[in-house]
């Protein structure tokens, strides 16, 4: 007797919790899935592309900061809900800075035997000026406060104007990568992130045309060619924070170009990847290109002058 009334018991608990999951479950299956959203896509465009689109609107024209880059953003809402872009950062690292060549300043330095590059005291430049920025030029973490709204189901775009205090134009570049924090309350927070792409931080990149390096070469030539006594030892070229041997400043002086060159071919390849149009990057990779071609002719350029006579 006691076991069929331990039977009945246990036969209704089960029917008892079986109707609770199947409860359970009908009112999740209900229940609607917050705003999901992740990227589509990211990449990076000039301001003045996204000032030319014909339906661009004008609260996004006046967020956006000429020769400076713009990220892109494609996002799209796989929850049952709208979903809210609370908040936008931005991870700044492998800050890449391409100095311009200084003109080689030919100097005696009396009773000094120069025979090998040495280091000149180097200049203290502060920041040139401050502008509205968006994150200072260093590497860091930095974060703003948006509210872009998107609905369930659909994709949405919006651009952040990059813009690094500080830079130099054309000649810094800087890897950012991107994380959104989204949700609709504090409580329902979630993450999107994107990996690092590298931009040029201002205007297009800057560099020595060879017929620049060519004509400072003869100035070079012509000066120490004044200066030098007979054996020229105590006479040395100064250019970029060190002055050089006037035996070898002119072959030196070709190499710190070449190796500019080559910096910024490789640059540009890693800022070609997630350009939206590649057209301007690829012209810059062709007239750089071109510039290393007359790499040899530059060398050559430099023996003839030292063969003319009076060079070191």
């Amino acid at each position: 007797m006691l076991v069929a009334v331990m039977g009945v018991v246990g036969g209704i608990v089960a029917a008892a919790v079986g109707a609770v999951i199947a409860a359970w479950a009908t009112l999740r299956a209900r229940r609607k899935q917050d705003g999901a959203i992740s990227f589509v896509d990211v990449t990076v465009k000039d301001a003045e592309s996204v000032l030319a689109e014909p339906d661009a609107d004008a609260r996004v024209l006046g967020e956006l900061v000429p020769e400076r880059p713009v990220l892109d953003i494609a996002v799209c809402n796989e929850g049952d809900l709208d979903g809210i872009v609370r908040r936008v950062q931005v991870d700044v690292e492998g800050l890449l800075h391409v100095p311009p060549i200084e003109p080689p300043f030919v100097l005696v330095l009396p009773g000094a035997t120069i025979t090998a590059p040495l280091p000149a005291q180097q200049r203290r430049m502060g920041p040139s000026a401050a502008y509205a920025v968006n994150f200072p030029l260093r590497e860091g973490s930095y974060r703003y406060s948006v509210s872009q709204l998107i609905p369930a189901g659909a994709v949405d775009r919006f651009t952040v104007s990059l813009v690094a205090a500080e830079a130099e134009r054309g000649r810094d570049f800087y890897g950012v990568s991107l994380s959104l924090d989204c949700g609709r309350t504090k409580k329902a927070r979630a993450r999107a992130t994107w990996e690092s792409v590298r931009v040029l931080a201002y205007g297009p990149p800057a560099w020595e045309s060879p017929d620049e390096i060519r004509e400072r070469l003869s100035r070079m030539a012509d000066r120490v060619r004044e200066l030098a006594p007979s054996d020229g030892e105590s006479v040395g070229v100064l250019f970029n924070s060190r002055v050089h041997p006037a035996r070898t400043a002119m072959d030196d002086y070709i190499t710190v170009y070449e190796n500019k060159l080559k910096v910024l071919t490789a640059a540009l390849g890693e800022c070609l990847k997630y350009a939206a149009d590649d057209t301007r990057i690829r012209t810059w990779l062709t007239e750089l290109e071109r510039a290393t071609g007359e790499i040899e002719p530059l060398r050559h350029h430099a023996t003839a002058l030292r063969a003319s006579g009076g060079h070191p």
